[in-house]
C-alpha cells in the first residue's frame, strides 16, 4: 500500500467523481473516495483499494476527519480532487437566504480550502504533489441569478487555485481548475429550469461531455505527463 499513490476524491458517491475513482483504481492508486450522505454507487465498487469515508463539508470538524482518515490510511496524500459540490436554486437573487448562501459557500469554496491547506502541508513534506478544483463553466458565462451562489463559490474557488498554485510551486504542487461544462450527470437536477437541449447546442461538439471524458482529464493534469501546468483554468465542454 505504501508505494502506492493516493488520491482523495470529495463528493465520490456518483457522477464525476464516481467515474474518477474508478480511473484511478484503473491506474493502481489508493482511492479514498469521500460522500455525504450515501455511498450506494461506492458500494457497488469491489476493489481492495477503494475506502470510503462519509463527511458534511459544511462542517469543518468533518473536514479534517476525512483528511485525518486519508493519512492514517495510506500515511500520504498524493493527489487531492476538490470534487464535491452543491447548488441552491432560488425563484429570484433577492430571495436568496444568508443561509444558503452560506451553506453553498462553506462546501463549494471553504472545504476546498481547508482541505488544500491539509494537503499542501503534506504535499510539501513530500516535495511533490497534484491539486485539481472541479469549477463551473459559468464562472465564464455569468451563471444564472437564480443560482447565483454556486457561480460566486465556483469563481472563488478559481481565484484560490492561483494563490494555492503560487505556494505549492516551489515544492513542486501543481494546483489547477477545471471549468466543466455541460456534463450528463444528475447534478442537473438541482436546477430543473435548465433546458439541457438548447444547451447543447451551445457546445461545440453539440452533446454533453460524459463523466469518464471529464475523469480521464483529471487524472491526465495529474500524472507525470503533467509536469508544468499550475495556476491553469482549464476549460472542458465548452460552450454557454
Amino acid at each position: 500500500m505504501m508505494n502506492k499513490q493516493t488520491v482523495l476524491i470529495t463528493g465520490a458517491n456518483s457522477g464525476i467523481g464516481r467515474a474518477t475513482v474508478l480511473k484511478y483504481l484503473s491506474g493502481n492508486y489508493n482511492v479514498i473516495g469521500h460522500y455525504n450522505k450515501s455511498n450506494d454507487f461506492l458500494k457497488e465498487i469491489s476493489n481492495k483499494d477503494l475506502f470510503t469515508i462519509q463527511g458534511d463539508l459544511s462542517s469543518v470538524l468533518d473536514i479534517e476527519k476525512v483528511f485525518n482518515y486519508c493519512i492514517k490510511k495510506t500515511d500520504k496524500l498524493d493527489v487531492l480532487i476538490n470534487n464535491a459540490g452543491t447548488m441552491h436554486i432560488s425563484d429570484t437573487i433577492e430571495n436568496i437566504s444568508l443561509e444558503s448562501y452560506e451553506y453553498v459557500m462553506d462546501v463549494n469554496t471553504r472545504a476546498p480550502f481547508i482541505l488544500s491547506q491539509l494537503a499542501l502541508r503534506q504535499m510539501k513534506k513530500q516535495n511533490n504533489g497534484r491539486i485539481i478544483n472541479i469549477s463551473s463553466i459559468g464562472v465564464k458565462y455569468g451563471g444564472n441569478p437564480i443560482s447565483a451562489t454556486y457561480t460566486i463559490s465556483k469563481s472563488a474557488l478559481e481565484s484560490m487555485t492561483l494563490l494555492f498554485a503560487k505556494a505549492g510551486a516551489p515544492y513542486n504542487v501543481l494546483v489547477n481548475a477545471l471549468r466543466i461544462g455541460i456534463t450528463d450527470t444528475n447534478f442537473h437536477k438541482h436546477n430543473l429550469t435548465k433546458d439541457l437541449e438548447k444547451r447543447k447546442t451551445l457546445v461545440p461538439l453539440k452533446r454533453m461531455a460524459h463523466a469518464e471524458e471529464i475523469a480521464n482529464t483529471i487524472y491526465f493534469f495529474t500524472s507525470n505527463q503533467s509536469s508544468y501546468t499550475t495556476g491553469s483554468i482549464i476549460t472542458i465542454a465548452g460552450g454557454e
